[in-house]
């Protein structure tokens, strides 16, 4: 059995902020290394997203080719939790796996897509979304 991790490293100034938006807007939960220079947070299925503290001047990520993709339980609540904090949630016209993409910007105009969990999920996953 392979053990890999794959991640995304994110750039950030503010990395209060972008923390709190992580994981309180996003639900990813609660950072499993938490600095004032690096936070990471994983998921059940291996995915790591980590917050780099930079004062970087080109960190101007809107038009980044860099972006990441995160399926949520409910589309509709986690766009309603982005609107109600303020972000800009825009339909895109790509697809994954026959789901549309909300095209999302954090704090610091970040790119990240979300999408609706289907039904068609492995059995793994859904049985630990019951236990969340």
């Amino acid at each position: 059995m392979e053990n890999n991790l794959f991640g995304v490293i994110i750039k950030v100034h503010d990395i209060d902020v972008c923390r709190s938006f992580y994981r309180d807007v996003l639900n990813l939960g609660e950072p499993v290394l938490d600095s004032n220079f690096w936070v990471e947070f994983k998921t059940a299925s291996g995915f790591a997203l980590a917050l780099e503290k930079s004062s970087a001047r080109f960190l101007e990520h809107e038009s980044s080719a860099t972006a990441w993709l995160c399926q949520v339980k409910n589309l509709e609540v986690i766009k309603e939790k982005l609107k109600e904090h303020g972000f800009q949630v825009k339909m895109d016209n790509t697809m994954r796996m026959g789901e549309p993409l909300c095209r999302c910007l954090d704090p610091e105009n970040n790119v990240f897509y979300i999408f609706e969990k289907s039904a068609s999920l492995p059995e793994t996953e859904e049985k630990e979304e019951k236990e969340d």
